[in-house]
């Protein structure tokens, strides 16, 4: 009998403890890390600027090696890694997408080995989103 509740405690101790994982995943396990490069286009010109903050559920899985590419359609047209100061924050310089379509902000994360995903705003040439104080904070999904 004692040793049935101890089995009981251990049980309950070792499920019942585990931290909620409350990250919405769109990629499997093991996805390799992108390879993502803006496309050359002799009109890249025009550009905008977004200054970029990881939702408070990633960041404590930001790594120095992980990326952020906002793409549209499939055509790349800005990628970033993070700042030295801040690991869960970007600077991106987004070229014209000439209409290529919506634009869509694409977050991968080494230490998850996954892909998430949000909409992201429309472009306007010498545009800057997102502030150093306020930067913008997507709903990765």
């Amino acid at each position: 009998m004692k040793k049935y509740i101890l089995t009981i405690i251990a049980a309950a101790l070792l499920f019942g403890c585990k931290k909620k994982d409350d990250r919405t995943i769109l990629t499997p396990d093991n996805t390799p890390r992108p390879e993502w490069k803006v496309a050359e286009d002799a009109e890249s010109y025009k550009s905008m600027t977004a200054i970029i903050r990881l939702p408070e559920v990633l960041r404590p899985y930001a790594d120095a090696t992980d990326m952020i590419a906002v793409a549209a359609g499939q055509t790349i047209v800005g990628v970033a890694t993070p700042w030295d100061e801040e690991p869960y924050s970007y600077v991106i310089r987004i070229a014209d997408p000439h209409d290529a379509g919506a634009l869509t902000l694409r977050y991968y994360s080494v230490k998850l080995t996954r892909i998430y995903t949000a909409p992201f705003v429309s472009f306007v040439n010498d545009d800057i989103v997102g502030t150093v104080e306020e930067p913008f904070i997507p709903e990765l999904q």
